[in-house]
């Protein structure tokens, strides 16, 4: 009984909905969301005077994007192509949801896709490999053979044109430790 008075009572309710406004009188709190169930649509990075990314979220989404030391051509392929149109919440989403999930959004696949052919970038210079294992080793003879072993798998990770960036950051994940636990 009490159930047949709980679905009267419910299907005797209505809900009035006014539209949402439009023209120029609307304020940004008046505009409908869409979907909420989804997640929302990648946006444009906030503009900035070198337009690039964090390195802290590109190399977290390059780790997770060359697993396979196969993507490493069109990972990179692929990041080049979306620095410039994706946002640093966009590229931890991604990575979230290839670690988490092993699954690429529809975005990065196409990137993926489109990026299939790409060969792995050049070789970092001899300089560049020479700041990284400066700072791999940090002096220590103990590393030096560790470091050596961990600048394949920064070279597959770090685009060279941001090295300076990572080698920089207290905050990057992967970081030189991560390599070199990769060669232990």
């Amino acid at each position: 009984m009490l159930v047949l008075l709980g679905v009267a009572a419910c299907s005797a309710t209505v809900v009035e909905v006014e539209p949402a406004p439009t023209g120029a009188g609307a304020t940004p709190t008046d505009v409908p969301l869409g979907n909420p169930g989804t997640l929302a649509s990648p946006t444009q990075p906030a503009e900035s005077g070198s337009g690039l990314l964090a390195i802290e979220p590109l190399t977290a989404f390059m780790d997770a994007c060359v697993a396979d030391a196969g993507l490493v051509g069109p990972c990179h392929c692929a990041a080049s192509r979306m620095e410039g149109s994706l946002s640093e919440i966009d590229l931890v989403v991604f990575e979230d949801r290839m670690t988490g999930a092993l699954e690429f959004s529809p975005d990065l696949a196409s990137a993926l896709v489109d990026c299939r052919d790409a060969p792995p970038p050049p070789a970092w210079s001899q300089a560049r490999q020479q700041l990284y294992l400066d700072e791999c080793s940090a002096g220590a003879d103990r590393l030096k053979i560790l470091c050596a072993c961990s600048l394949a798998r920064a070279q597959d990770v770090v685009p060279a044109h941001r090295l300076g960036d990572f080698l920089a950051s207290t905050e990057v994940q992967p970081d030189i430790v991560d390599f070199i636990n990769e060669c232990v």
